[in-house]
């Protein structure tokens, strides 16, 4: 049993394999990427930004109290990406601080679109409910779940099978 436990390490350890070692889906550190790009994105269309999309353009508003606090939380979460991505051995104590940490700024960002009295907060509210949505879920996910558990398993019987 040792030896096909060593096995399944080895196989999790091995380059271009989904499973880090302490169970974290490698695709998930591509998720808090993701979350980090999107954060950067908002952080800079808040300083007045435009991008141009070939049909038309997303312009900007000048709104900075709202890019500090997108950058800072994008900052954490690639940040925490990157340790899921090359450091095994912190993947997951990295992905619930980065993911509790945006939950927190999410949070305080909500209540401030919705005490700013602004006109136009649905695309805010919209935006800021969907990463809530989906920070949330990632976080139960890495705090209930054993991936490691699940992918050794599967690892285990694809083995087993194979043979």
């Amino acid at each position: 049993m040792a030896g096909n436990q060593r096995q399944v390490r080895e196989q999790a350890a091995a380059p271009g394999s989904p499973l880090n070692l302490t169970g974290v889906p490698r695709p998930f550190g591509l998720l808090l990427l993701a979350e980090a790009v999107t954060l950067g994105i908002a952080s800079y269309l808040h300083r007045g930004g435009h991008i141009a999309l070939g049909f038309t353009v997303v312009r900007g508003e000048q709104y900075t109290s709202a890019s500090v606090p997108e950058a800072i939380i994008g900052a954490v979460l690639a940040v925490g990406a990157v340790i899921v991505l090359t450091i095994p051995a912190r993947a997951r104590r990295a992905a619930i601080s980065a993911t509790a940490f945006a939950i927190f700024g999410f949070v305080l960002g909500t209540i401030f679109v919705l005490t700013s009295g602004r006109s136009s907060v649905t695309i805010d509210l919209t935006y800021h409910s969907i990463l809530l949505l989906v920070l949330g879920t990632s976080l139960v996910m890495l705090a209930l779940g054993q991936p490691r558990t699940a992918f050794a398993r599967a690892a285990e019987r694809q083995r087993l099978r194979s043979r």
